[in-house]
C-alpha cells in the first residue's frame, strides 16, 4: 500500500514539474518573440490631379503629361509672400536635398499670384531660393487655371468664394500644405509644409513610393 502511495505522489510531482516546465518555456516565447504590428506598407489614395496646362519659369509648357511616372511634391505660393511662404519654400530645400540625386522625384511649385509671378520673376526666385535646375520647377499662368487646379484638384483652399469671384482678383488662396503624388497623378498625402517633422514625414513617404515603383 504504502509503494502504491509512493507511486502515486512521484507521478504527482512528475506532472506537476511538467506543467512548470511548459509554463517557463511558454513565458521564456513570449519574451523572445515580439508580437507582429501590423503597418500599413500602402499610402492611401486620396485623389487624382486633373489634366492641365500651364508655364514653368523657364518659359516652357507643362502639363500633368510632362509629370507622369514621376513622383512629385507640390505646393501654392507666391514670390512677394511674406508670412509662410519663405518658410515653406525654406523647409521644400529640404525634400530637394534629400532627392537631389534622383532624378524620379520632380518637385513643383505654383504662384497663387500669376500677375506678378511672371516667368522672368519666377526665373530669379528660383535662383535666389538655389532651384536645381529640371528638379525645381515653379509655375504659372492663367490665374482661373490654376486656381481650379488648387480647388478642384489638390483640393487645398476651405474658403467659401463665391463661383463669380473664383479666379478674379478678389480671390487669393493661401495654403501651406505640401502635396506628395505618386507616378500615376494620383494624390498621397497632405503635409504642413511649416512642421519639419512632417516635411520629414513627407519624405520617408516619397520613399516608400520609390519602393512601390521599384525605382529607388
Amino acid at each position: 500500500m504504502n509503494a502504491m502511495k509512493w507511486t502515486i505522489r512521484v507521478a504527482s510531482w512528475g506532472v506537476l514539474m511538467a506543467a512548470m516546465l511548459l509554463l517557463v518555456i511558454g513565458y521564456v516565447h513570449s519574451r523572445c518573440v515580439k508580437p507582429s504590428v501590423p503597418t500599413q506598407t500602402t499610402l492611401p489614395v486620396l485623389g487624382n490631379v486633373p489634366a492641365f496646362a500651364l508655364t514653368e519659369h523657364t518659359g516652357q509648357p507643362i502639363t500633368l503629361n510632362n509629370l507622369l511616372g514621376k513622383i512629385w511634391v507640390t505646393n501654392f505660393f507666391f514670390t512677394t509672400c511674406r508670412s509662410i511662404c519663405p518658410i515653406m519654400q525654406d523647409n521644400m530645400k529640404e525634400v530637394q536635398k534629400a532627392f537631389a540625386g534622383n532624378p524620379q522625384v520632380q518637385i513643383v511649385s505654383f504662384t497663387v499670384d500669376p500677375e506678378r509671378d511672371t516667368v522672368t520673376v519666377l526665373r530669379d526666385y528660383a535662383s535666389r531660393k538655389g532651384a536645381i535646375p529640371g528638379k525645381w520647377l515653379f509655375v504659372t499662368g492663367e490665374k482661373k487655371a490654376i486656381y481650379r487646379l488648387a480647388r478642384q484638384g489638390f483640393k487645398l483652399a476651405a474658403d467659401d468664394v463665391p463661383e463669380e469671384l473664383q479666379g478674379t482678383r478678389h480671390d487669393f488662396i493661401h495654403s501651406e500644405k505640401f502635396v506628395l503624388v505618386d507616378a500615376q497623378g494620383r494624390i498621397r498625402g497632405y503635409y504642413s509644409g511649416l512642421d519639419m517633422e512632417q516635411v520629414h514625414r513627407l519624405i520617408e513617404d516619397a520613399q516608400k513610393l520609390l519602393r512601390e515603383e521599384g525605382v529607388q
